[in-house]
């Protein structure tokens, strides 16, 4: 147990030291070091519908200027063993210190298709379209977005079966309308370790680059850094198991 503990903070440090600042327009460095704190439920209603989502905490590190907590509760239907249809809502509120607080809504729908050709290496493409709602709290007033979101991803069995490297890339694409955020992702990726602890909970420790702009009237120029912490529970119905 020591030995794994050992590793995954070790795994942490060394992510860390890799990480290299992002210059703006203006030579200066614009970086944000954030952590997530974020938990992942399945529970499978039968052999083709699971019910998971995730839900959490984010924060930047230091300053606490940008607070974020959502929910985001999504269906899955497993069609075969390639291919899946997703559906979901997010409901998301942004704290501010020096902005007016925002809220937002977001509906999606998206497919995916999974990889299982290799024993030890899964690769999933998920494609999917948002629509998005946003208020600011001020007046409540909304601004909407259609947002297409691509990513790729895929887990890495290592040879100790409690433990595989998961990562992902993946790009947000604009369709229709506009938002106005303070901070708006273009480009995220990610690369973790994963532990097993029992049969039904995971813990994940992944270290994420995501490229964004910083302020309302900026250009995409800044790197946000994210250790990102992820819990996993997953119920099993009798039939399943």
């Amino acid at each position: 147990m020591f030995k794994n503990i050992f590793i995954l903070v070790a795994t942490i440090g060394l992510v860390n030291g890799l990480a290299a600042q992002s210059v703006n327009n203006n030579g200066e460095s614009v970086i944000n070091q954030q952590i997530w704190i974020d938990f992942y439920p399945h529970y499978f209603v039968n052999k083709k519908i699971e019910y998971y989502g995730d839900s959490g905490f984010r924060t930047i590190i230091g300053e606490r200027s940008w607070n974020r907590i959502y929910i985001r509760p999504s269906l899955k239907y497993h069609l075969n063993d390639n291919w899946e249809f997703h559906a979901g809502a997010g409901v998301f509120y942004i704290f501010y210190t020096q902005a007016i607080d925002q809220f937002e809504f977001t509906p999606w729908q998206g497919v995916q298709w999974n990889w299982n050709g290799l024993q030890r290496i899964k690769l999933k493409h998920l494609v999917r379209l948002e629509e998005r709602w946003s208020y600011l709290t001020d007046e409540w007033n909304a601004d909407f977005e259609f947002r297409l979101r691509y990513k790729f991803s895929g887990i890495l069995k290592l040879r100790h079966k409690k433990w595989s490297m998961p990562f992902y890339g993946e790009i947000f694409l604009p369709l229709k309308g506009e938002i106005k955020e303070l901070y708006q992702n273009k480009g995220r990726a990610g690369l973790g370790l994963s532990y097993k602890i029992s049969k039904d909970w995971q813990l994940t420790f992944l270290f994420n680059w995501q490229r964004s702009k910083t302020g309302i009237n900026e250009e995409v120029s800044s790197s946000d850094y994210i250790y990102q912490i992820k819990i996993k529970k997953v119920w099993r119905r009798l039939l399943l198991k």
